[in-house]
C-alpha cells in the first residue's frame, strides 16, 4: 500500500474524482432546484464546503500528524478489509454483515487480509464502515476522504431537507446549523468514527420524528430507523442515550402541546413527566443492556469516564488537557462536577485556550455559541424563553440532547483535542435552537414596532 505523501498520481486521481463528483452534483443542483435559487445555493456550497473539509482534513492528517492517529489506523485496516472482496468475497460480506464472531471465525478460509477487533466492537465497525469507501477510493487516503465526504454530505443534505420541512421559515438558520459550522463540517468528513455518528445521529432524528410523531408506519422508515440506530449503538452508545431520552422528552411535551386549556396543562403535567419518564427509563435501560460491556448500565459508563478523563490528563498529550475537578464514579460524584461538565462540553476550549489553528477556530466557534447564549437568556429573557419552548417541543429536545451529550463528553474528555471532535453531534442541535429563538424574537418585535 502507498504510504508517501502526495504523490503525482495522487494529485491527478485527486483531480479526476473531483471533476466526475462535482459534475455529479452539478446535475442534482440543476435538475432538482434549478427553480429555487436559495436551495441550490445552499445545496452547491454545502457540498464544495464539505469536500474542501474532506481535503483539508486528509492533509493534517498526512503532513500535520505525518499519517499517525485514528484516521489513518482505521484506514490502513479497512484496506486490508476491502481488499478481500477480490480474494475472499464471501469472508469480505460476512464481515461487512457483521456475521463473523471468535466462534465461527474458524469456518472462513485462511487467506485473510485483515482479521477483526474482536475486542473493541467499534473499532472492528468504524474499520467495516470505511472498507466500503476504500474500494470506491482504490484504497487510496484522499480518494477515500473525497467519496466518503460525498456520501455523507447527501445524508447531511437529507437531514436538512427534513428540518427545513419542518421549519420553513428558518432555511437559512437551518443551513448554517447543519452544513455550515467549519469545525462540525471539518470533523465530520475525514475517516473517523464522529463522521459517521453525527450524519446518523441527525438521520435518527428524521426518522424518529416520521415514525413517531407523523406515525408513518412504512417498512422503510422503520428499518431506515433501525439502521441508523445499529450504526451509531455500534460506534458511541452514549449518543443513542443521549438522544432516545431527548427523544422522549419531546415526545412528552409535544402530547402536552397540544393541550390548549393552561390549567389542564399544569395539572397533566406531572403525569406526563411520570409516564414519560417511567417509560423512557425502562426503553434506555433495556439499550443498555443490550449493548452492554462499558455501556450496560450508569456505573460502568461513570467508571469509563473517570478512567478516561485520568488518562486525557497525563503529560503526554502535551498541554492540551483542561481538568473539571476529580470525581469518583457514583452519581454523587457527577454531580458535584456537573456544572463545570456541561459548562465544558458546550463552550470549552475558550478562545485563550487555543494551542493551535484548529484549536483556535473552535475557539471561535465556541465564543459565538456562548454569545448567542446569552443573547437568549440576557436580551430576550427567561420568560419569552419558556413561551418559545413551550410553543416548539422540538426546540427543549435541542436543548436537553445539547446539554446531556455535553454532560457526558465533559466528564468523560479531558483532552482538547478529544473534546473538539467529540461534541460535534450537539452544536448542530444548540445552533439550530438559539438561531430559531433569535429569529422569532427578532419577528416578533418587528411586529410590535409596526403596530405601534
Amino acid at each position: 500500500m502507498n504510504q508517501s505523501h502526495l504523490t503525482l498520481l495522487d494529485i491527478s486521481l485527486i483531480f479526476v474524482y473531483l471533476l466526475f463528483i462535482v459534475f455529479g452534483f452539478y446535475v442534482i443542483s440543476r435538475t432538482k432546484y434549478r427553480d429555487d435559487a436559495l436551495q441550490n445555493k445552499i445545496f452547491v456550497l454545502g457540498f464544495l464546503f464539505k469536500i474542501f473539509a474532506g481535503i483539508g482534513f486528509a492533509i493534517i492528517y498526512d503532513f500535520y500528524y505525518a499519517r499517525q492517529g485514528d484516521s489513518f489506523y482505521y484506514f490502513w485496516n479497512a484496506s486490508y478489509m476491502g481488499e478481500m472482496l477480490f480474494s475472499n468475497p464471501s469472508a469480505y460480506f460476512r464481515m461487512l454483515f457483521d456475521m463473523v464472531t471468535p466462534a465461527n471465525i474458524h469456518e472462513l478460509s485462511y487467506n485473510l487480509t485483515y482479521f477483526p477487533r474482536f475486542n473493541d466492537t467499534a473499532i472492528y465497525a468504524i474499520h467495516r464502515y470505511v472498507s466500503i469507501f476504500t474500494i470506491l477510493g482504490l484504497r487510496n487516503y484522499y480518494l477515500t476522504t473525497i467519496c466518503l465526504s460525498a456520501f455523507m454530505f447527501l445524508l447531511n443534505w437529507r437531514s436538512y431537507l427534513f428540518f427545513n420541512e419542518l421549519f420553513p421559515q428558518y432555511r437559512k438558520a437551518i443551513a448554517v446549523a447543519i452544513l455550515f459550522i467549519p469545525s462540525v463540517v471539518f470533523w465530520s468528513s475525514g475517516i473517523a468514527k464522529d463522521t459517521f455518528t453525527l450524519s446518523f445521529a441527525l438521520l435518527f432524528v428524521v426518522y424518529f420524528y416520521r415514525l413517531v410523531f407523523q406515525r408513518r408506519f412504512r417498512v422503510f422508515t422503520i428499518l431506515k430507523l433501525l439502521f441508523c440506530i445499529y450504526i451509531i449503538l455500534s460506534l458511541k452508545p452514549y449518543i443513542f442515550y443521549a438522544l432516545l431520552t431527548s427523544g422522549f422528552v419531546w415526545l412528552g411535551f409535544a402530547h402536552l402541546h397540544k393541550i390548549k386549556n393552561t390549567v389542564i396543562r399544569v395539572f397533566v403535567l406531572p403525569l406526563i413527566i411520570l409516564v414519560v419518564g417511567f417509560v423512557g427509563l425502562w426503553a434506555l435501560s433495556a439499550v443498555m443492556q443490550f449493548v452492554g460491556g462499558s455501556y450496560a448500565d450508569f456505573d460502568a459508563m461513570l467508571n469509563k469516564a473517570v478512567i478516561t478523563q485520568q488518562d486525557l490528563k497525563q503529560d503526554y498529550y502535551q498541554g492540551m488537557s483542561f481538568d473539571i475537578g476529580d470525581f469518583d464514579a457514583s452519581i454523587e460524584g457527577a454531580l458535584s462536577v456537573t456544572p463545570a461538565a456541561v459548562i465544558a462540553g458546550l463552550f470549552r476550549p475558550f478562545i485563550w485556550e487555543s494551542r493551535s489553528a484548529v484549536m483556535l477556530l473552535s475557539g471561535l466557534e465556541n465564543l459565538a455559541l456562548l454569545l448567542l447564549t446569552l443573547y437568549v437568556f440576557i436580551r430576550i429573557g427567561f420568560r419569552r424563553l419558556f413561551r418559545e419552548l413551550g410553543e416548539n417541543p422540538f426546540l427543549i429536545f435541542c436543548f436537553v440532547f445539547s446539554i446531556s451529550m455535553a454532560l457526558g463528553v465533559g466528564l468523560s474528555t479531558s483532552n482538547f483535542g478529544a473534546l473538539v471532535r467529540f461534541k460535534i453531534p450537539l452544536i448542530p442541535f444548540l445552533a439550530m435552537a438559539l438561531l430559531i429563538i433569535i429569529q422569532n424574537y427578532k419577528q416578533g418585535k418587528a411586529i410590535d414596532n409596526m403596530d405601534s
